[in-house]
């Protein structure tokens, strides 16, 4: 509950940013002061690594009036540059902590030899004579110090004692080395130690932990004087305006509450939605009942208006199902005079003198717009004994060989005549199916004759027989090269009377009744039909007729 307090969390976040921040700031001033302290104690090391390089150049340059007198005789008086190095050096190491050493890999003197850190800088001289210096922090005898090395070059002063031949006896009496100009003789070691850099950078570490603390410190205390005078007080005094809203009082005083800002302004706009909702809590039973009475009148209007569409539904419905029964009995009784019409055309067709070629002509053109009008009343039947509910399917087991080979006599006579390449193709063996293989048959053939209808002479219409094991779906495929069907209307052309040309010059005949029977007729086989197609690329209709049918034999369509 303490951890859901305003202030707890302000002053917890405020504590955390700030830790952050001085955290931050510790370390860069920390790492910052250890730079400069390094190089402080480089710029030191450098000074007196000069001073004692100057020495040791002097003393060389003054060999000769060291070691000879005004009398021109010769005596080696042993101040050479390493002699006077070493004594500096132990002068300069009584006075002071610091330590002043001349090194090199092969010393004459053993008390000269180097320790590890400076034969690692002379491995380094050797190895990249253009570097000038190696510095850096190391532990002796367990105390901190600072590491100042820098190589000493052969130059003219140090050819006499330190030059060739080697092996041949200097004027100290030690093997010369047979140094050559420019090479590495040794280094200057300068050993500087870090007790008081160390003391002064721990001085500054906790005088910045004690600014800290006390900036933290005073920063919570101001945090939540603050946040305690200006938010926490005011929101109580909000909070408990509130709860006592909630138990039903809405006459709330807020006008003296304590605070400015955002605050002020939400106490006073919740002055207001206290006042506002006092004036509406009463005249709310008033208004409950205008509304009541409102709601009430609208219910009657809407269940007259419903009346009224049951009313206008069953009349629709019946109207529906009197042209229902008035299609199929003018349909039934119009296909028994044209049947008589196209049989006795037959007849004369065949007695008929076949030099008559015009008679013969007329009575053609009368047998194909009789079987034209009657396929056109069959179509007319069917549907409306499918709306009507009357049209059963006659199942049984059927070999789709048996039905494409049906259908291949009747529609490969048309394509020749127009001069179409037709043919069959069955992919692979094809399961019997349970259906009825008239309506399966017509299905087919509709396609198969729309294909030939809309492909121009020279083109080409496949059926394809497929097997979808996965689905076990029986796929009948019916392509064309033909004039194609636009993406907008392929929805629209399984529609009743719809054709995409409705035109009055359209070139080709037809009622928009065939493929909405055969899509009527795949649907009752629990099947399905699809288009797809480009326009002036042909089209391909897919039939599938599941083999596992839920069909009952004699079941409605």
């Amino acid at each position: 509950m303490f951890k859901q307090n305003l202030n707890y969390r302000f002053m917890f976040a405020t504590t955390v940013a700030i830790v952050l921040i001085m955290t931050v700031n510790f370390t860069w001033d920390y790492y910052e002061q250890k730079r400069q302290s390094y190089q402080e104690l480089r710029e030191k090391a450098q000074v007196i690594t000069k001073q004692l390089l100057a020495t040791r150049e002097f003393i060389a340059q003054k060999q000769d009036r060291i070691n000879f007198d005004s009398q021109g005789h010769f005596e080696f008086k042993g101040l050479n540059p390493a002699a006077v190095g070493r004594g500096l050096g132990d002068i300069f190491a009584s006075w002071t902590e610091y330590g002043i050493k001349q090194t090199r890999l092969e010393v004459r003197n053993p008390k000269n030899a180097p320790d590890e850190y400076e034969k690692q800088a002379l491995y380094k001289f050797q190895a990249d004579p253009a570097l000038q210096e190696v510095w850096g922090e190391d532990t002796l005898n367990g105390r901190k110090v600072f590491r100042y090395i820098v190589p000493l070059r052969v130059n003219e002063s140090c050819l006499p004692c330190h030059g060739e031949p080697a092996g041949s006896t200097d004027i100290a009496g030690y093997p010369k080395e047979g140094y050559k100009y420019g090479g590495l003789a040794g280094a200057i070691s300068i050993t500087v130690p870090m007790d008081i850099f160390i003391s002064n950078l721990r001085s500054d570490m906790l005088r910045h932990f004690g600014f800290i603390f006390v900036l933290l410190g005073v920063t919570l205390a101001a945090i939540y004087v603050l946040l305690n005078r200006l938010v926490a007080s005011p929101l109580s005094q909000l909070k408990k305006a509130a709860a006592e809203m909630g138990s039903g009082n809405l006459n709330v005083d807020l006008t003296n509450v304590k605070a400015v800002g955002e605050i002020k302004e939400l106490a006073m706009q919740f002055q207001d939605m206290a006042l506002q909702l006092s004036n509406l809590y009463g005249n709310m039973e008033q208004q409950v009942e205008t509304r009541t009475r409102e709601l009430q009148l609208a219910n009657e209007v809407l269940k007259a208006k419903q009346q009224e569409l049951e009313k206008a539904n069953l009349q629709l419905a019946q109207a529906n199902e009197h042209k229902s029964r008035f299609l199929a009995t003018m349909s039934h009784e119009l296909r028994t005079p044209l049947t008589s019409i196209i049989a006795f055309t037959e007849l004369l067709l065949e007695n008929m003198d076949p030099e008559d070629g015009l008679s013969r002509q007329n009575l053609q053109e009368i047998k194909v717009n009789g079987e034209n009008l009657l396929n056109l009343i069959n179509n007319l039947l069917d549907l409306a004994k499918i709306e009507a509910g009357r049209y059963q399917l006659n199942l049984e087991t059927v070999d789709m060989v048996d039905v494409i080979g049906s259908v291949e006599r009747v529609i490969a006579p048309l394509a020749m005549k127009k001069g179409i390449d037709f043919k069959t193709r069955f992919m692979e063996e094809i399961p019997l199916l349970k259906a009825d293989p008239e309506k399966i048959h017509r299905v087919v053939e509709n396609l198969a004759g729309n294909a030939v209808k809309f492909t121009p002479q020279g083109g080409k219409v496949e059926i394809k027989v497929d097997f979808d094991r996965e689905t076990q779906t029986v796929l009948v495929e019916v392509n064309d090269t033909g004039i194609g069907i636009k993406e907008e209307d392929q929805e629209r052309i399984f529609e009743r009377f719809v054709q995409v040309d409705n035109s009055n010059s359209r070139r080709y005949r037809g009622t928009g009744l065939g493929l909405a029977l055969a899509k009527e007729l795949v649907e009752m086989h629990g099947g399905w039909i699809r288009v797809s197609s480009r326009p002036e690329e042909g089209s391909a209709f897919t039939v599938g007729l599941p083999v596992a049918a839920s069909l009952e034999e004699g079941k409605d369509g």
